[in-house]
C-alpha cells in the first residue's frame, strides 16, 4: 500500500533554521535527565539517612533532591545566559533574559515553590548540624 500524496506533513525545517520552540534538544534532554536521576539518587540518600536515624543529613539530602527537581526545566534560561555570556553583554539581550525567565516562571509555578523547599531544608539541615544534632 502506497501512502497518500495528500498526506499532512509538519513542515520541514531547513538545516541551520528556526527550530520549534516547543521541541526539545538534545542538550535539553540530558539536561532534564541528568537532574531527573540525581534527584531520584538524593532522594534515596535522604531515605537512607531518616532510616538510619540522621536527620540532619536526611534533611539536607532532601533539600538537594529538591533543588535538582526544580533546575530539570530551567534549561533555556541557562542556554540564554551561556549565549549572552558569549556574545558580549548588551540591554537587549538582558531583556530577553528577564523575558525567558518570565516565561519559565508562567509554565512551571511548581518550580519556585520546590526551590524555596530545597533551600529552606538545607538551612534546617544546616542548623542541626550546626547545633550537634545529626
Amino acid at each position: 500500500m502506497t501512502p497518500s500524496p495528500n498526506r499532512i506533513r509538519p513542515p520541514e525545517r531547513p538545516p541551520g533554521g528556526p527550530r520549534n520552540p516547543t521541541q526539545p534538544t538534545q542538550g535539553e534532554r540530558v539536561w532534564r535527565n541528568s537532574f531527573f536521576y540525581f534527584s531520584a539518587l538524593m532522594g534515596a540518600l535522604a531515605l537512607v539517612d531518616f532510616s538510619a536515624g540522621r536527620f540532619a543529613l536526611g534533611l539536607g539530602d532532601a533539600g538537594i533532591a529538591c533543588l535538582m527537581l526544580s533546575l530539570m526545566t530551567q534549561f533555556p534560561f541557562v542556554r540564554a545566559v551561556l549565549e549572552r555570556g558569549s556574545s558580549g553583554a548588551s540591554d537587549k539581550s538582558g531583556e530577553a533574559l528577564q523575558r525567558e525567565a518570565e516565561r519559565l516562571r508562567a509554565e512551571n509555578p511548581w518550580v519556585e515553590r520546590l526551590s524555596n523547599l530545597g533551600w529552606i531544608l538545607l538551612l534546617c539541615s544546616l542548623f542541626l548540624r550546626v547545633t550537634g544534632m545529626e
